[in-house]
């Protein structure tokens, strides 16, 4: 039967464990300057090396032959704790045990003196999973122990112990481990078992464990199993279900590059090859988040976990990108990846995040206003302007302004207040409908959910509708449902408007009157002014005479 690399390759004694020298340091003088403590807290992210250092610990207080305070592993304490043939090192799974019978059956045995080593040692894994009861129970044997009594609790949520356990013991915090020291384990492990590796394999297996050893190894395993004794990184990437290093830097070059065309034809790669949108997004965030540490920095080997030849790369990617695009896309993937958290269709959500990247106009952000305006200048510096007298377009980096026969002024349709305040207020206005019991007006509710849009002239409300609603308008325009449409929305906003609903095929005939209540107005206006100069000069002209 095959035995996990994980359980193979347990250490042994503390020059084994890897990335905690901080705690390791500590544990080995307390023991060498016997000033060995009653209780210790292990906390930390799992595979870090809790349990593991514990059960050194146990074999290193209770060694006969120990040398540099690490145990022999040979003697015969050693022997029979490392077989679990001694009752002296006792370990307790306390998601199992948590109740309070449990801890009081340990405090009964704590009485008893150890039969072979020289301290009795109790290992309680997961200990923040006893219940509140088992934690009273367990107080006071922690404060009182007998002087031959050592307990080592471990856990990876140290925040749900009790502060009164916590104040009794003294804590250990376990680093994550880093990617170079998984990457050097877990290659020593390979020579020893004569299995061909790339670096670039272990590195991707080490960054996806998250900081755990024990996951690494774990995946490692699978890996061997995979690529009969050579892993190469596209086995790891297969499977993993991770991004190819050279995928992702064609991906972030394409978003760089504003191809929005490419960017989602290997983002659809991608999908076909049925991996996770989610693997993707995250590996986006860490490869742009790179890019900013190239950036603005050039010590990089303790900030980016990378093989150098991809530093190198990377490096070089950075030169032509600014560090505003870069925050940009960064604040882009970061929503996209909280958002997919609670996605029904994450493909679609990952397809507008890519557009958004790659093209600044569909980003309503600073960052990205700033993007459209370098990229104007840029324009303007190079030249490419031309005038034609025919139509209007756009074509790539050439900005093509051309003008029609006869010349006609057009004025942007500009959103004004009373038109952001309905936008804003719609759904409120909505939800009012909803829960009016007394009218009961639940078709109106839904009828003025399918608006297309608004607009407001005179302190007349014009509600838009959309090709093929003309059976909306009709059931709107009653002339009580408008009354009650008005109503609501003068007791949610405090505003009152009269109704219009209104067809988008209308709009326009909307707009030829507005335009011509506002020409008839300043004709009027204009006409007054006149007159009254005309008036004046006049009065003036008579007064000389």
């Amino acid at each position: 039967m095959h035995k996990a690399l994980y359980r193979s390759y347990r250490p042994q004694n503390f020059e084994d464990v890897v990335g905690q020298e901080h705690i390791i340091r500590t544990l080995k003088n307390q023991i060498e300057n016997n000033n060995v403590g009653h209780a210790y807290l292990f906390s930390g992210t799992r595979g870090t090396g809790k349990t593991s250092t514990a059960k050194i610990f146990a074999r290193a207080v209770n060694c006969e032959n120990s040398v540099d305070q690490e145990p022999c592993n040979e003697c015969e304490v050693c022997r029979d704790i490392l077989n679990d043939n001694v009752m002296d090192v006792v370990e307790i799974d306390a998601a199992s045990n948590n109740s309070v019978d449990d801890i009081r059956e340990l405090r009964e045995s704590v009485k008893y003196s150890p039969a072979k080593a020289k301290y009795k040692v109790y290992i309680i894994d997961e200990v923040h999973m006893l219940s509140q009861g088992a934690f009273n129970a367990l107080l006071k044997t922690l404060e009182e122990p007998p002087s031959y009594v050592i307990f080592i609790l471990a856990t990876t949520e140290p925040h749900k112990i009790p502060a009164t356990i916590l104040s009794r013991c003294q804590r250990f915090d376990f680093k994550r481990v880093t990617v170079k020291d998984m990457t050097t384990r877990m290659q020593r492990i390979c020579d020893e078992e004569n299995i061909e590796v790339e670096e670039k394999a272990l590195n991707l297996i080490a960054r996806n464990s998250q900081g755990a050893l024990r996951d690494a190894l774990s995946i490692l395993d699978q890996c061997i199993s995979f690529s009969d004794n050579k892993i190469e990184y596209k086995d790891a990437v297969e499977l993993l279900g991770t991004v190819n290093i050279e995928q992702l830097f064609e991906m972030a070059q394409s978003i760089i590059d504003q191809d929005t065309k490419k960017s989602l034809h290997i983002l659809n790669e991608f999908v076909v090859w049925g991996k996770d949108i989610r693997n993707l997004i995250n590996d986006l965030i860490d490869h742009f988040r790179n890019l900013m540490v190239c950036k603005v920095s050039t010590e990089l080997d303790e900030i980016i976990s990378l093989p150098e030849e991809t530093i190198k790369q990377l490096k070089e990617q950075s030169k032509i990108v600014d560090i505003n695009d870069l925050i940009r896309i960064l604040n882009i993937l970061s929503e996209t990846q909280d958002n997919m958290k609670t996605s029904s269709n994450p493909r679609v959500l990952a397809e507008v995040t890519i557009m958004k990247t790659a093209q600044p106009m569909f980003d309503e952000s600073k960052e990205a206003l700033i993007k459209r305006i370098e990229n104007l200048e840029k324009t303007i510096e190079s030249g490419n302007i031309t005038i034609n007298t025919r139509e209007n377009h756009i074509s790539n980096n050439e900005i093509v302004i051309e003008e029609e026969e006869p010349k006609e002024i057009v004025y942007e349709n500009v959103k004004s207040e009373d038109v952001k305040l309905i936008e804003s207020s719609w759904q409120k206005i909505r939800q009012k409908i909803k829960e009016d019991k007394v009218n009961k007006q639940m078709p109106v509710y839904f009828l003025l959910g399918d608006v297309s849009g608004f607009n407001v002239y005179n302190n007349n409300l014009y509600i838009i509708y959309g090709h093929g609603f003309e059976f909306a308008k009709k059931r709107l325009s009653n002339p009580e449902t408008i009354s009650y449409i008005e109503q609501m929305i003068r007791e949610t906003i405090n505003r009152s408007f009269s109704i219009k609903i209104i067809l988008e095929s209308e709009v326009k005939d909307i707009e030829l009157e507005i335009k011509n209540d506002k020409m008839d107005k300043g004709e009027e206006l204009l006409k007054s002014i006149v007159n009254e100069d005309i008036l004046e000069i006049k009065d003036n002209e008579e007064k000389q005479e």
